[in-house]
């Protein structure tokens, strides 16, 4: 009798417990975990070590999906405005401008770089099993990663970006030819703002990681400067090889300055000579002549047998008078020849020194 008691009270006191922890379970799971609100949060990842947004829809697999979606737009928003508050102090010490427009170019390709699909090979994204809210009628998840853990896998690519950038920057620096010198630079731009942006990235992952790379974020930051500095060492001494030609000068000077280009006083502080040559082209028959005039312009450096560093030429639209009326047909020309410079020289030098 006494060992049936006994039995019967250890399957009673079993069936208690079981009972309690059902209910335990069950109340465990209908209580709002603390990562489902923003106020509370905090608590579980810690900003200081988490990186964590919460999304909501009305499937688990959808809020998982938003919340994803919630860490991918507060990473490209928030590195975004890193790079454009970067931006706008480099173009502040420049010129007092407060930005030169690069910042929606910057926007587009951390938009491309900072996407749903790349964000899990990026960062080891991790998420939690979704709770559903009964009060909302939706579910909750929260996307998060680990500082640490996510600069990890991403120094790889800042090393990179890094060494990319430094590739060509070492070779500009070490370049003497002005125009040389001023092309390197030119395509230092679009490493140095990859380089750039991932060191935003690393910043918003680990700031105190990041320092060890941002040594050579004052070379891209100083980058425009730098090569506003170089065409300054570009100038050139215009001058022509006829007198046809030499007419064309102040029209000639005055779209190099509306590039934002130097022209030199003298061609002794001009690393580079624009010489200007105007054929006329002409050829008399009796009282009239016909006229196919040529119009070309090369730079190269002063004193030099190098190549030419532009090489423009231009066929005229062919003129035709008496031979009595010279100096009309001869204006003519000229006027022809300033239409053509003002119309296809700018684009010319861009190519060369490009604004």
């Amino acid at each position: 009798m006494l060992n049936k008691s006994k039995i019967i009270s250890t399957f009673a006191s079993f069936f208690i417990i079981l009972g309690l922890s059902g209910c335990a379970s069950k109340q465990t799971n209908t209580e709002k975990p603390l990562w489902a609100s923003d106020e509370t949060i905090e608590s579980v990842y810690p900003n200081a070590v988490y990186i964590a947004r919460i999304g909501y829809a009305t499937s688990s697999t959808a809020a998982a999906s938003m919340a994803e979606a919630e860490l991918v737009s507060y990473f490209s928003h928030t590195v975004h405005s890193q790079v454009k508050a970067s931006q706008v102090m480099t173009d502040s010490k420049k010129s007092g401008q407060e930005s030169n427009g690069s910042d929606s170019k910057v926007s587009r390709k951390i938009e491309r770089t900072v996407n749903v699909d790349s964000m899990q090979e990026l960062f080891d994204v991790h998420k939690t099993q979704a709770w559903f809210d009964r009060q909302n009628k939706k579910y909750i998840c929260c996307a998060y990663i680990k500082r640490a853990d996510a600069f990890k896998l991403y120094e790889g690519s800042v090393s990179q970006a890094k060494n990319v950038f430094r590739t060509f920057y070492d070779k500009a620096a070490a370049e003497k030819d002005p125009l040389e010198k001023l092309e390197l630079l030119l395509a230092c731009k679009e490493p140095g703002e990859a380089y750039l942006e991932s060191l935003q990235i690393s910043r918003l992952l680990n700031p105190n990681k990041e320092s060890a790379f941002a040594g050579d974020r004052k070379y891209v930051e100083g980058l425009d400067a730098e090569i506003d500095g170089c065409r300054k060492n570009c100038r050139m001494y215009v001058r022509a090889s006829n007198e046809e030609g030499g007419k064309l000068i102040p029209c000639v000077i005055k779209i190099i300055k509306g590039q934002a280009l130097y022209v030199g006083e003298s061609a002794k502080d001009s690393p580079y000579e624009l010489l200007i040559d105007l054929d006329m082209g002409k050829i008399v028959h009796g009282e009239t002549l016909t006229c196919q005039p040529e119009l070309s312009i090369s730079i190269r450096l002063n004193g030099s047998d190098s190549a030419d560093k532009l090489s423009y030429q231009k066929s005229l639209a062919k003129q035709s008078g008496f031979t009595e009326a010279q100096a009309f047909v001869d204006r003519k020309i000229l006027a022809s020849a300033e239409e053509e410079l003002k119309a296809s020289l700018g684009e010319e030098l861009k190519k060369v020194f490009g604004n």
